[in-house]
């Protein structure tokens, strides 16, 4: 297992009209902690151009980004041509980001995006994890940092975000990556035969209570995904006290029904799934004991 410490922080999703479909979050409990827009001085500018992202939150820490057009650099440029709106990237807090350029590429990552310090506010990079995945890997310096929020349910529902689902072709292998590589330990294992879904977590799972779900498609949604992206990010975990009621609730939002809450024969949990603007998924399940 790797020595150095990762910490899942966010997902970052491309899209086409974020100040469109940023409502729809909006009307479904979550908030804004931070945006950096077009035209702000003295933050995210290279050569190639500047920023223009939105992070939602939902009562946990995991977080949202909302990207939008036309992106920073050229790498992300080609890779919206191919995929279209999406989720780009999962994002992983260190303590020095150019230190683990070295053991991720040894680990059999592809560097998509050389290290960059920006602006004096966080240096990083973006690897690709051994199944294509996108990786950013950031480290916080000159005591900035992006805004937390309430580490508490939101709303009647008790809605909060969980973390990122991930869709893998070798679970298995996937999974011992995460564990190798990344520090990740398995918090619910429901394998078997290389399919099925495994919950992991980093070291401060205890006071954050986030995860990274890698799983194999077990619905027509997912394997839609896989058929046009490949082992992709597909979506975002929640959790919440009523299944049922949040999820009307992300109907009456703008969200598309997938799957009405059920029970989930791999977790033993009511969850339900729909489809945000963008497309991915959003997956929500009775609560998950701390």
């Amino acid at each position: 297992m790797s020595d150095l410490t990762y910490q899942l922080h966010h997902l970052c999703i491309y899209e086409k009209n974020p100040r469109d479909a940023m409502w729809n979050w909006l009307k479904w409990y979550h908030g804004i902690p931070a945006f950096y827009w077009s035209g702000m001085d003295g933050f995210h500018h290279t050569d190639e151009g500047h920023v223009d992202y939105t992070f939602l939150a939902c009562g946990g820490p995991f977080q949202l980004q909302l990207e939008s057009p036309p992106f920073q650099f050229e790498y992300e440029r080609k890779w919206f041509d191919k995929h279209d709106s999406g989720i780009n990237h999962i994002c992983w807090i260190v303590d020095d980001a150019e230190a683990t350029i070295e053991p991720l590429i040894a680990a059999g990552c592809e560097v998509a995006m050389g290290y960059e310090e920006f602006d004096g506010v966080y240096n990083g990079f973006v690897a690709i994890d051994p199944e294509g995945r996108w990786i950013e890997i950031m480290s916080y310096v000159n005591g900035f940092k992006t805004p937390d929020v309430e580490f508490y349910p939101v709303g009647a529902r008790k809605l909060q975000t969980l973390g990122a689902m991930q869709l893998c072709n070798d679970l298995d292998a996937m999974v011992d990556w995460y564990s190798e590589t990344m520090g990740q330990r398995i918090l619910l294992d429901r394998r078997s035969d290389n399919t099925g879904l495994v919950y992991m977590v980093d070291h401060t799972y205890d006071g954050r209570q986030c995860v990274n779900v890698l799983a194999t498609p077990d619905n027509d949604a997912e394997l839609a995904i896989m058929d046009r992206h490949g082992p992709a990010i597909s979506g975002v975990l929640y959790h919440a006290d009523d299944v049922e009621g949040v999820y009307a609730d992300a109907l009456s939002a703008g969200m598309e029904a997938v799957i009405a809450p059920t029970l989930d024969p791999r977790t033993k949990a009511v969850t339900g799934t729909l489809r945000e603007p963008s497309g991915n998924l959003i997956q929500v399940r009775e609560r998950l004991a701390a």
